[in-house]
């Protein structure tokens, strides 16, 4: 009967894995922000904002994005969760609160001589279901090909006197590998994709010199080993993001024929983040992770001189509490 209640739930697992993996794909096409920009200029856009404007998308679908899941897909642990003694699945809950520092071109200046952002919050909860112990590959090495299923909601604080839309969440749903079960002489290592939904976003109305309209998703990798050394679990992951959007910009047309024009499509754009943390257990079921990461920047484009640098990477970090039944 083990056996058999074993094999259904490896057929599971891959049949989650396969699904997952198809929903996960990214469109076959989106324009870069220098297409996004040419398009603006066609469009009769002004070229300075055009060009302020499509950078001022990447950033905003970037660090949204990012702070739609901050750092490791489980906070405090590399660690898949692996099912109950009688086979059920082990269930942990956890609420976090995350940071990302955002800046973007003001929009808010025909002449874009000034940057805008500030540091944007989130509230997360999250639920995470081990469905699959793993093999064992030794007798002290086991967990190989163990499986979580992760499922998260969010909700966002973005700096609201920068013109940011307000209430805004995303809802997430992840499935997470383990490569080692955590033990005396082996890290834990694990892998996790996941697929993210934040609401639209707008940065400023119509009237302004430029305002930008945002519907983005998020694909996102993680990679990540930990070690409980000296009474805390440190973790250490590398992360692959890539933020796909449908993108509206409306910019101020050039001086001689006034008005506005209006440039949209798809646009995509991709990146690593390096993040890192440590927890500590309290009692038996409780666990308190904090944790700090950088995400790298995007390329600059030739065009663009103004005070923003798109290239100068995004700083984030999380304090989450996550309980383990």
């Amino acid at each position: 009967m083990r056996c058999h209640r074993e094999n259904r739930l490896v057929w599971a697992a891959w049949v989650g894995v396969f699904v997952t993996m198809t929903i996960l794909v990214s469109p076959g096409y989106a324009q870069t922000p220098v297409q996004l920009e040419t398009a603006c200029e066609r469009a009769g856009g002004a070229t300075r904002v055009c060009v302020a404007a499509a950078i001022g998308a990447e950033a905003l679908h970037s660090q949204v994005g990012l702070l739609a899941g901050i750092g490791a897909e489980v906070p405090g642990t590399a660690t898949t969760l692996g099912t109950r003694v009688g086979g059920g699945p082990r269930v942990s809950f956890s609420v976090g609160l995350g940071f990302v520092k955002m800046s973007f071109p003001d929009l808010t200046d025909r002449l874009v001589t000034r940057e805008a952002g500030a540091i944007a919050s989130s509230v997360q909860g999250r639920v995470v279901a081990g469905i699959f112990e793993g093999f064992r590959l030794m007798p002290t090495v086991g967990g190989f090909l163990s499986l979580d299923v992760i499922g998260q909601g969010s909700l966002f604080f973005l700096p609201e006197n920068e013109g940011i839309s307000q209430a805004l969440h995303s809802y997430s749903a992840a499935l997470r590998i383990g490569v080692l079960r955590e033990g005396f002489t082996v890290p834990g290592i694990s892998v996790s994709v996941a697929k993210r939904f934040p609401d639209d976003v707008e940065y400023l109305g119509t009237g302004s010199p430029g305002a930008i309209s945002l519907a983005p998703k998020v694909t996102a990798y993680r990679a990540t080993v930990g070690k409980d050394i000296y009474a805390l679990e440190w973790s250490a992951g590398i992360g692959f993001e890539e933020y796909v959007s449908d993108v509206t910009l409306d910019v101020l047309k050039s001086r001689d024929s006034g008005g506005h024009a209006r440039a949209n499509g798809p646009i995509r754009s991709d990146r690593f983040i390096y993040f890192g943390s440590a927890s500590t257990t309290i009692g038996i079921l409780l666990n308190l992770a904090l944790e700090v990461g950088w995400a790298e920047g995007f390329d600059r484009s030739m065009s663009w001189d103004g005070p923003h640098d798109p290239s100068s990477g995004t700083l984030f970090g999380g304090l989450s509490v996550r309980v383990t039944m």
